[in-house]
């Protein structure tokens, strides 16, 4: 039932889906391994290129044991209940495997996050967050304090955390009301990125 009203609110409120602009960038690169940290009901899969494998994890344990019913006949597609800063990432390959979160970092404090910095830093990851800026109207700052990510970060305080991604700001860019994202990515061709959302 959350998943089904989870769904008709994104469509009452997405302009443009953060999944296509993902697609784009990841039909540019040479992977084959999608691992997606707040996974959810794994959203992607509905249409991700069945060539590609792909692993959810999520510390929502109805999320894992909906999306393993689902798509238990898929076995390139696999669901684990785990937090970020404790994902093992030494089984996956860095130069095949490309690591997507979205709307995560600002749910996470900056201890775990330099953890999971540790642990990825020779991985592709693109990462897509709600943004706080000085020149914001009062109903995006509104929107950014009901938000239940209690870590949501001005941009030169991700800039500050996440160090050697690159960055674009995205300004009223996904949703149907004045809403600002940070995307922050590392070892992607930002250029494909810029493309990707210019398109």
């Amino acid at each position: 039932m959350y998943s089904l009203i989870f769904r008709l609110i994104q469509k009452i409120l997405v302009k443009r889906s953060f999944y296509d602009d993902f697609l784009k960038i990841l039909n540019q690169e040479n992977i084959n391994h999608i691992l997606e940290i707040g996974c959810a009901d794994s959203m992607i899969l509905q249409k991700l290129d069945k060539k590609y494998s792909y692993d959810g994890y999520d510390i929502d344990n109805n999320f894992i044991l909906r999306s393993k019913k689902k798509y238990e006949n898929y076995s390139k597609y696999n669901f684990f209940k785990e937090s970020i800063h404790k994902v093992n990432f030494d089984k996956y390959d860095n130069k095949k495997t490309i690591i997507l979160l979205v709307g995560i970092f600002h749910h996470v404090n900056d201890e775990l996050i330099k953890i999971f910095l540790d642990k990825t830093k020779f991985f592709k990851v693109y990462a897509i967050d709600a943004v706080r800026l000085d020149n914001q109207n009062l109903f995006t700052k509104l929107l950014l304090n009901l938000d239940r990510g209690n870590f949501i970060r001005f941009e030169n305080q991700y800039k500050e955390l996440l160090i050697d991604y690159d960055f674009i700001l995205a300004r009223n860019k996904y949703l149907n009301f004045k809403y600002d994202h940070l995307i922050s990515v590392k070892n992607i061709n930002i250029k494909n990125i810029e493309t990707a959302l210019n398109s």
